[in-house]
C-alpha cells in the first residue's frame, strides 16, 4: 500500500470516530470562520476606502488583539466552572454582534470598540476550543482531530476569502441605480459574514442537554514540574504573536498598495494559500507519527522563514504571491501539532489554563506589534515588517524545541472520570 494511500484509510478510520459533540464544534468553525475570511479581505479596504489611514487599521487591528488578551483569563475561569460548550456559545454571539456592528457603523468610536468586543468573543471561542476538541476524543483520533479542526477553519477561510473578494465586485457590475459605490459594497460583504457567524451559535446550541462537571473541582492537581512547561510555551505564543501582528493583518494592504491587486484578486490569493495549507495539515499526522509532533512543527516553522524574507524584499508579483502561499503553507500548518502537543504535555487541570495563557501572551505580542506595524509601514514600507518577523519566528521555534526536545510523545494524561475525560466522545448527553 503506498504511504498516501496509508495515511488516507488512517485519516478516514480516524474522522469516522469523531464524537457527535466535536462534528457540531466543527461546523460552528466553519460557519465563524467563513465569517473571519470575508473580514481579513475586506475589512482593512473598508476602512482606507472610508478615509482612515494604515496607522487606523493598525489600532483597529491592536484593539481586537487586546480584547482577546484582556478576556483570556476570565475566559479560563469561565470554560472550567461554566462548561465549555456555554463559553463557545456565548463566544460565537459576542464575535458576530461585534463583527456586525464594525460593518454598519463607520465612526471611530464604534469600530475600535467593535473590534475590542470582536476579540472578547474570540478569546472564548479559542480558550474553549482545545479543551473541548480534547475531552471529546479519545487519543486515537485526537491528533487527526485537532488537524480536521484546523483544515476546518482554513477552508472555511477559503469560502470567506472568495465571498470577501467576490460579492464587491459583483455588485460592481450592477446596472447604475442599483450599482452601490465601492464603500458601500464592502459593507455588503461584511455583513453576509456577520449573519454567517450569527449563525455560528446553532449547532452548539444541539449540545443543551449535554452536562459538563465543573473542572475546578476536578481531583487532579498540576505538579510543579507541569505548571513549568507553561513559562516556554507562554513565550513561544508571544513571540509568534508578535511577529503575526507586524505582517499578517497588512497582508490584503501589501498585495494592494505594493502591487495594485484588486480585492477579487487578494480574495483568490488568500483563499489558495488556505487550501495548500488546509491539505499540508491533513497530511501533518502522517509526518508526526514518522518523525513526531514537536520535530515535524518547527521543522515546518524553520522552513518558512527564508518566504518570510522573499515577501519583505520582492517586487515581482508571482514571486510574492508564490512565497506568500509557501510561507503560510508551513507555518500554519504546524500550529494543529503545536496544540494537540501542548494538549497532550499538560495535565487536564492546567488545559483551559493554558489556553488562557496562550490567548493572552498571543494577544498582547500581537496588539503591542499590529499598532507598531501600521507606523512603521507609513514611515518605512512594508519590508522591514517582515525581516522583524522571521526573527521573532526564528527565536520561537527555536526556545519552544529546546525546552520540549526531551518530552514524551503521546503519553496519557491523568485519568478523570469518564464523564469529564469524554474518551467516548458523547460524555452524559440527553435529548
Amino acid at each position: 500500500m503506498s504511504p498516501v494511500r496509508a495515511a488516507w484509510g488512517d485519516y478516514r478510520d480516524a474522522v469516522a470516530s469523531f464524537s457527535r459533540p466535536a462534528r457540531l464544534f466543527l461546523l460552528t468553525e466553519l460557519l465563524a470562520w467563513t465569517c473571519h475570511g470575508v473580514f481579513a479581505v475586506v475589512f482593512n479596504l473598508y476602512l482606507l476606502e472610508a478615509g482612515y489611514r494604515e496607522s487606523f487599521v493598525g489600532r483597529a487591528v491592536s484593539l481586537n488583539g487586546l480584547g482577546m488578551a484582556l478576556a483570556a483569563l476570565p475566559a479560563g475561569m469561565l470554560a472550567d466552572r461554566w462548561g465549555r460548550r456555554r463559553c463557545l456559545v456565548l463566544g460565537a454571539a459576542l464575535d458576530a454582534a461585534a463583527q456586525l456592528a464594525r460593518a454598519t457603523l463607520l465612526s471611530p468610536g464604534a469600530i475600535l470598540a467593535g473590534s475590542f468586543l470582536a476579540g472578547s468573543g474570540q478569546a472564548l471561542l479559542a480558550i474553549a476550543a482545545a479543551p473541548f476538541l480534547t475531552e471529546h476524543s479519545s487519543p486515537r483520533e485526537r491528533t487527526h482531530l485537532f488537524s480536521t479542526f484546523f483544515a476546518t477553519t482554513l477552508l472555511a477561510g477559503v469560502a470567506g476569502s472568495v465571498m470577501g473578494g467576490e460579492i464587491p465586485a459583483l455588485l460592481g457590475h450592477l446596472t447604475e441605480p442599483l450599482r452601490p459605490d465601492r464603500l458601500h459594497a464592502y459593507r455588503a460583504a461584511l455583513w453576509m459574514g456577520g449573519l454567517l457567524n450569527a449563525a455560528a451559535c446553532l449547532p452548539l446550541l444541539r449540545l443543551r442537554g449535554m452536562v459538563e462537571p465543573v473542572l475546578s473541582h476536578a481531583r487532579v492537581a498540576a505538579d510543579a514540574a507541569a505548571r513549568r512547561r507553561l513559562v516556554p510555551i507562554g513565550l513561544n505564543a508571544f513571540l509568534i504573536g508578535a511577529g503575526a501582528g507586524l505582517v499578517i493583518p497588512f497582508m490584503n494592504l501589501y498585495f494592494a498598495r505594493r502591487f495594485g491587486c484588486s480585492s477579487s484578486q487578494i480574495g483568490v490569493f488568500f483563499s489558495l494559500a488556505a487550501v495548500s495549507t488546509a491539505l499540508a495539515s491533513l497530511l501533518g499526522p502522517a509526518l508526526a507519527r514518522r518523525f513526531g509532533m514537536l520535530r515535524t512543527a518547527v521543522a515546518a516553522q524553520l522552513l518558512s522563514l527564508p518566504f518570510l524574507v522573499t515577501l519583505g524584499a520582492e517586487q515581482r508579483l508571482g514571486i510574492a504571491v508564490a512565497a506568500f502561499w509557501m510561507r503560510a503553507t508551513l507555518m500554519q500548518a504546524s500550529t494543529p501539532l503545536v496544540q494537540a502537543f501542548v494538549m497532550e504535555a499538560l495535565p487536564t487541570s492546567l488545559r483551559a489554563r493554558s489556553t488562557s495563557l496562550i490567548t493572552l501572551v498571543w494577544n498582547c505580542g500581537w496588539a503591542v506589534s499590529a499598532t507598531l506595524s501600521g507606523v512603521i509601514i507609513q514611515r518605512f514600507g512594508y519590508d522591514v515588517p517582515f525581516y522583524i518577523t522571521a526573527v521573532l519566528y526564528a527565536l520561537a521555534a527555536t526556545i519552544f524545541y529546546l525546552s520540549f526536545r526531551g518530552a514524551p510523545e503521546g503519553a496519557p494524561a491523568p485519568r478523570l472520570p469518564e464523564e469529564v475525560e469524554g474518551r467516548h466522545g458523547e460524555g452524559p448527553l440527553t435529548e
